[in-house]
This record gives structure tokens, C-alpha cells and sequence, in this order.
């Protein structure tokens, strides 16, 4: 047992992070492994208890919990691996960098999720703002000008706001909420798009086809029919 989680928790905890390193189908995301990582560690578990209890080492256990320290709004984007709908588990810790300026760190997250940006291009970056003093902006155009090719992504932030919605979204896992809005996606035929869904934000990334149904249906539209299939498909 580990302090402050219960048998099914430590469990769902291990089969996470216990067996090996890109598989998919693991049952909680970086997040969530963070979250119950810490609840132990409130619960008076140390980080070595910790490690010992999921077969890790203690750096990783730190490295989890540093996740923690991103902002509300981005943490449902975290995911294991590096889809393009998301935020790398690499790329997330390398966020955590730009800290000091929330401003900056969500531009990055962005540029991640539009430009592709990689783990080793994130710490580029911030590596380049640091040494030239330069806009974050221009940073970033020069990491991405080293590419041979450049591959452009479309991004969409919409809101959730109805409370009964926001309360069912709450209990669910990451893994639950992503296939709901997948639902959502492929209900409303938005072709070359795919996201996250979080407690209360979802976020859309696509191709060029996503471009263009984006453009035609518009902006505002766009957020109330994913609201609404969210609804539909929430139950």
C-alpha cells in the first residue's frame, strides 16, 4: 500500500507507469499520475516511498509532480508520448522552464500544439531567450526556421459552461472525457481534427481540412455544436 490511496488507486497508479515507457491504453494520464502521486505524498508518503510503490526511480517521481506546477488550463493536455493533440510528457516538463512568465509558457504550449513543437525544440527556446534576450516570438521563429520543413497545425480553445456538464466532467479520467469529445468530433464530421477534453476546457487540433470546416462553420458556431454534442454524448 502507499499512504493516502486506496488498493484500486495504487493499482490503476502502477499499471500507468509500471510497464515500460510509450505503450498505449495505460488508465490514467501524466496528470492524473501526478495527482495521486502528490495526494501521497500529503499523506506523509516520501518520494522514495513513492518510487518503490510504482517501480520508479525518485527523479521520475519529482518529474511527475513538476508537472503540477502548469497552469489549470493546459494540465488536461498532457498525455503520454507525443500526439499531436496534446502536450508530450517530454515537451510538458520542458514548459515547466517558462514558469516565471505564464504569458509566455502558454505561448509555447500553443506553438507546441500549431508548430509541432518538440521536447529538444522547447528547451531550444528556452535556451534562446535566455542567452539573446530576444522576443519569445522571434525565439521561436528562429528554433522552427532550422527545420528542413515546416508542418503547420490549426488550434481551437472552446469553453464548457453549463455546471451539470462541468460536474460529470469532473468525475470522469482524462482517457473518458478525450473519447467523448472524439465522439464529438466524428458526430460533427470535422474532418483532420482531433483533442482533449478537460474539467472545463476542450481544445481541437488539426490539418488544413480542419482549417477550412473551422472557417465555414465559424468560431463562435463551432464552440456551441462541440458544447452541444459534449451534452448529447455525456448522457
Amino acid at each position: 500500500m502507499l499512504a493516502g490511496l486506496s488498493a484500486l488507486e495504487l493499482g490503476r497508479l502502477r499499471m500507468s507507469v509500471g510497464y515500460g515507457g510509450h505503450k498505449k491504453g495505460r488508465l490514467l494520464s501524466p496528470i492524473e499520475v501526478a495527482s495521486l502521486i502528490q495526494r501521497a505524498r500529503w499523506a506523509g508518503a516520501s518520494p522514495e516511498d513513492c518510487a518503490k510503490a510504482i517501480d520508479l526511480g525518485e527523479s521520475s517521481v519529482r518529474c511527475f509532480l513538476r508537472l503540477l506546477k502548469l497552469p489549470e488550463d493546459l494540465r488536461h493536455l498532457v498525455a503520454w508520448g507525443s500526439p499531436k493533440e496534446a502536450l508530450g510528457f517530454s515537451s510538458a516538463l520542458g514548459l515547466t522552464r517558462f514558469l516565471n512568465c505564464e504569458e509566455e509558457l502558454r505561448s509555447v504550449a500553443r506553438s507546441i500544439l500549431s508548430d509541432g513543437l518538440t521536447s529538444k525544440e522547447v528547451q531550444q527556446v528556452a535556451q534562446l531567450r535566455k542567452r539573446s534576450k530576444k522576443a519569445l516570438d522571434e525565439c521561436i521563429k528562429e528554433v522552427l526556421g532550422m527545420r528542413p520543413v515546416i508542418e503547420k497545425r490549426y488550434v481551437f480553445i472552446g469553453t464548457v459552461a453549463d455546471p451539470d456538464i462541468l460536474a460529470k466532467l469532473a468525475g470522469l479520467t482524462q482517457v473518458n472525457r478525450d473519447a467523448i469529445l472524439q465522439d464529438s468530433i466524428d458526430a460533427l464530421g470535422l474532418a483532420g481534427a482531433s483533442g482533449r477534453l478537460g474539467k472545463s476546457l476542450f481544445t481541437l487540433v488539426g490539418d488544413d481540412l480542419f482549417n477550412g470546416e473551422m472557417r465555414k462553420i465559424g468560431a463562435e458556431n463551432l464552440e456551441a455544436k462541440i458544447r452541444s454534442q459534449i451534452q448529447r454524448n455525456i448522457g
